[in-house]
């Protein structure tokens, strides 16, 4: 019997979870979190245009993808940009973040 794929999250899963990871940020950095909140705030921006809500206009195909990209970029920065700050913690260097 073929395993059946897991149902796919509901459309406002995806701003819960940026809202999760805000959290988990503020209470991991502290203060260093503020210089992440352009990224945040350029994430939900573009999450909003790829789930529109009920009468919001909707993006064009070509639209859809161009904005998947751009976001598809920006997750990947995020987490380089937290693994930088993860591996400075583990060096003793940025408060609240990493192992000691």
């Amino acid at each position: 019997m073929k395993p059946q794929a897991a149902p796919a999250a509901p459309i406002d899963a995806a701003p819960a979870l940026l809202q999760e990871v805000r959290r988990t940020l503020a209470a991991r950095l502290d203060v260093g979190r503020h210089g992440l909140e352009p990224m945040l705030n350029e994430l939900a921006r573009t999450l909003s245009l790829l789930m529109p809500g009920p009468g919001d206009a909707r993006l064009s195909p070509e639209e859809q993808e161009k904005v998947r990209a751009s976001f598809a970029g920006m997750v990947d920065t995020l987490e380089d940009v937290l693994e930088a700050l993860h591996r400075s913690g583990r060096a003793g260097n940025v408060l609240g973040w990493g192992e000691r």
